[in-house]
Order: C-alpha cells, then structure tokens, then sequence
C-alpha cells in the first residue's frame, strides 16, 4: 500500500468515525429538521448554494485564476458540510437538530447543485466540466448516510453508554484527521505554494468571508442558528470538491491543493466568529 492510499483510507476513516459519533448523540428526528422546518431549510439552502456559489464564480472570473484552481473554488461552493463541522457548530451554539438537519439537507441539496453549477461555472469560464453524479451519491453514502443509519441503531443498543462511546470515538476520529492534515501537507506542500500566488489566497479569503456574512445574514434571529449556518455555509466538504476536481483534471495538483488551502484557511477564519458566537449562545441577554 503506498503513502497516498494509506493516507486517504485514513481520512476516510476519520470522516466516518466522526459521523458515527455525531450520530451515537444525535435523535432520528433531528435527520430531516431541516425538511419540517422549511423556511430554515430555504434560507440555508440560498446561503450556501446561491450565495457562496455566485460569489466564488464572480471571484474566480474577477481574478483570472488557473483553471484547475477556479474549477475546485466552484467544487467547493457546491459541496456539501463537511462531516467534522457539526461538532465545531454545536461548541458555537448551534442545535444539535439544526446542525444534522443541515449536514443531511446540503448532501441532499448538493446531489442537484452540484452538476448544474459546475456545468454553468464551465460555461461562464469556457472549460469542458464533468460532474460524477453517482461518485458523489457513492462518497455521500459511505460517509454519512451509512454511519449515521448505524449511530441511530447503536443508540438503541447502547443506550445512555452511547454518548460515552460517542466522545471517544469522536476524539479519536480528530486526532486521526490532524495526523492526516499533517502528512498531506508534507506531501502537498510544493503544489501549496504553487497556488499561493496570482490572487488565490485573497480569492479564498473572500469567499470564505462571504459564506460567514451569508450564513450569519440569512439564519434568523437566532445567535444558535447564525452560528451553525455561518460556519456551514464558510467550510464544505473536501472529499466531494477533489473528488470533482479529479474528474475535470487528473493530472493536476493545483486543485487539491487549492482545496486544502481553502480547508485552512476556512478553519482560521472562522475562530473568531466561533468565540464570539460561542460568547453570544452562552449569554443570550448580553
């Protein structure tokens, strides 16, 4: 088995571990919240395949980026949560019900955008685009719907012992992830530096800004809620954009390791909204 291989089975890992632990806490009606509370599940919905999408193709044109680099800004405004953002959304404040309803509603959600937006960003940029529409059903169900169908069960099994299995296998799948980011970023690191020049960064940093604004705007009143779709609508799945990323080009390094530089800087930026979110939960009449 190479590095590569060990390292994506690893991640793999870690994703579906983390789900699983999401899951073991979470209730089978928090599934489709997002479905019973529609107007929650629209604005969510315009915030994080509307917004951010328009904002990165805007950006991506303004910009005059690398195409490899413009298609995984684009991947990434129509990917889904990435599954480790529920646990960083409740410490925000957000509900857990609110948090799951969005995980499952943008997987839901990006099955559709997904192929229509790649497909209009190619237009607009000129470039030939592939969408894999049953690969993303395929990544979708391994790493979510399967370890969340298997929480919910446990649960059942397990009983209150569930959350304690919960915490640990939550600690673990985040200590794999971070031994992960560490190897990927030693082997990645010359394409990293590639794409931090001709405006990528300051084209990244403005979608992500973007995606806190819009979350932030469109959640509702609730300082609970702005903080799950702040965060949602600012951090996407890194597996389905490179899995988008390597069916338009194969051979090129500059997509993922945009899409890692995104995963980066998306984490920084987002701490402070997190603290003073997580500030305004804890003292809602301050």
């Amino acid at each position: 088995m190479t590095l590569l291989s060990a390292l994506k089975l690893a991640l793999v890992a870690s994703i579906f571990l983390s789900v699983l632990a999401l899951a073991l806490r979470a209730r089978a009606a928090d599934v489709f919240y997002l479905f019973r509370e529609w107007r929650l599940g629209l604005r969510a919905f315009i915030a994080m395949f509307v917004v951010v999408p328009a904002v990165a193709i805007f950006i991506a044109y303004a910009f005059e980026l690398k195409p490899a680099v413009e298609i995984a800004l684009i991947a990434l405004a129509f990917s889904p949560v990435p599954p480790l953002l529920p646990k960083k959304q409740i410490k925000a404040g957000g509900a857990a019900s609110y948090t799951t309803g969005l995980m499952v509603g943008a997987s839901l959600a990006s099955l559709v955008a997904a192929p229509i937006g790649i497909a209009l960003a190619g237009h607009v940029f000129g470039i030939e685009t592939h969408v894999s529409v049953p690969g993303i059903v395929k990544t979708l169900g391994m790493l979510i719907a399967v370890p969340l169908a298997l929480g919910l069960l446990a649960q059942r099994l397990f009983g209150e012992s569930a959350r304690t299995i919960a915490s640990a296998l939550g600690h673990f799948a985040l200590l794999l992830l971070a031994a992960c980011a560490l190897v990927l970023l030693f082997v990645i690191a010359p394409a990293l530096w590639a794409v931090m020049g001709d405006g990528t960064i300051v084209a990244i940093v403005a979608m992500i800004l973007a995606g806190l604004a819009a979350g932030y705007l469109l959640a509702g009143p609730t300082p609970e809620d702005r903080a799950a779709l702040s965060l949602a609508a600012a951090a996407r799945h890194p597996g389905i954009a490179m899995g988008i990323a390597a069916v338009n080009f194969p051979d090129e390094k500059l997509a993922p390791a945009a899409i890692l530089l995104f995963f980066i800087l998306s984490a920084v930026l987002s701490m402070p909204l997190l603290h003073l979110l997580g500030k305004a939960t804890a003292n809602p009449s301050a």
